[in-house]
């Protein structure tokens, strides 16, 4: 049961503060007036959440993916939301999350909706999700409605793991790469310049070339340092306003096949949203308002913003999609059926498996190119620092035979 912390008038001028379990903040107030007295404000004991949810995102993607899954199991089952929620609430094992939980439940209580009560959590629960679970409390299908949240969440999790995965490895091996490049310059070959300045010698041309580049490396680490964090702050800097998201994400499609790659992602996401919205009962135009907000390419939003004004106009959504440069033929060809058949979110979500696999292969490919690509770069940076500082030696021994 919540915890409540009461500001209530025992006699005038006396004030008494307490907390107490109660089913909602009405009950306290009758409890209160019962015992005589004379209540001033009422509010759930995990208020703070009010603050720190604009400060930090206590929530991960997991918690999310759990709590959607086991609270669709059991609205399955015929288990009412308060106590499905309490359900799932004592199996959270994040703190901030079961708090927030608990103060959905004593909202529902008081007489919110549940997406109403979802919706104040909104650095945990996106507007999509209230969108749908919205959706769902209008048709009055809202068990069928969840089980789809939970399966979309599911394999959007899965899409973006798998996108993760198929980077790491590449990108672990360029910064061991690079951190062992950055030892060797910054502290090996410092010390063994100075015993070959201390032989007085003519050095070989490798070794003066790398003697130069550590010697810049030791003296002016700092503004290498500096570049880099300003070069950071001036990228995030210019990502915040509407002009350079909008180079930045361009930028981004026309690269050689990552530009590919990262429209096909979007366009995943995008199909797979769409789906679940059309399955929920929200038609494109409604469903194109939530959709926007869950894209992260500017370029495509604004393509979206144009579909919204195109099919508000009398327009179809593949006719949109036929007019658009962004999206491949296979796209709207899919969508036309599906609109023709009457089972667009089938189409669209037909769309959305096709691309992630798509993604996958492209990016398992990729990933075993770069690979080579990095460790045979790796390979000749580190030979070339091996054999500079060979050379003067196999000279000492020349000298001395």
């Amino acid at each position: 049961m919540p915890k409540f912390i009461y500001t209530a008038k025992s006699q005038p001028g006396e004030l008494l503060q307490s907390a107490i379990e109660a089913e909602s903040e009405q009950a306290v107030i009758n409890k209160l007036l019962e015992a005589g007295y004379f209540p001033v404000s009422v509010k759930p004991e995990n208020t703070y959440l009010d603050k720190q949810k604009s400060c930090f995102k206590k929530v991960s993607r997991k918690d999310l993916v759990i709590f959607t899954r086991q609270f669709s199991s059991l609205i399955e089952s015929g288990v009412n939301i308060l106590d499905s929620l309490y359900i799932v609430t004592n199996q959270t094992s994040n703190k901030y999350f079961k708090a927030a939980l608990s103060d959905v439940s004593a909202k529902i209580k008081d007489g919110k909706s549940f997406s109403e009560s979802l919706a104040f959590y909104d650095n945990i629960f996106s507007s999509l999700y209230t969108s749908i679970i919205h959706s769902g409390e209008a048709s009055g299908n809202l068990e069928k409605v969840i089980k789809g949240l939970a399966q979309f969440i599911e394999k959007d999790e899965e899409f973006r793991a798998s996108l993760r995965a198929s980077l790491t490895y590449p990108l672990f091996i360029a910064v061991v790469g690079a951190l062992t490049v950055a030892v060797l310059m910054g502290f090996v070959i410092p010390k063994l310049v100075t015993m070959f300045e201390d032989l007085g010698q003519n050095l070989p041309i490798p070794t003066k070339i790398l003697i130069n580049v550590s010697g810049f490396f030791t003296h002016y680490w700092w503004a290498i340092f500096a570049v880099i964090f300003l070069f950071v702050f001036f990228f995030k800097r210019t990502a915040k306003t509407n002009q350079g998201k909008l180079f930045i994400d361009s930028f981004k499609l026309k690269i050689p096949l990552m530009g590919e790659i990262v429209l096909k992602s979007e366009i995943t996401r995008l199909s797979r949203t769409l789906s679940l919205l059309a399955s929920s009962g929200l038609p494109v135009l409604s469903g194109l308002n939530v959709t926007i907000a869950t894209i992260g390419n500017q370029i495509l939003k604004d393509e979206l913003g144009k579909f919204k004004e195109q099919i508000s106009g009398g327009s179809s959504f593949s006719k949109c999609l036929d007019g658009s440069k962004l999206f491949p033929s296979f796209v709207t060809n899919i969508v036309a059926v599906g609109e023709e058949a009457g089972s667009l979110e089938k189409a669209l979500m037909r769309v959305g498996d096709e691309y992630e696999k798509d993604v996958d292969r492209s990016l398992k490919a990729i990933s075993r190119l770069i690979e080579p690509i990095i460790i045979l770069i790796m390979g000749v940076v580190v030979g070339f620092i091996v054999l500079s500082m060979l050379l003067p030696i196999f000279q000492i021994n020349l000298i001395a035979k």
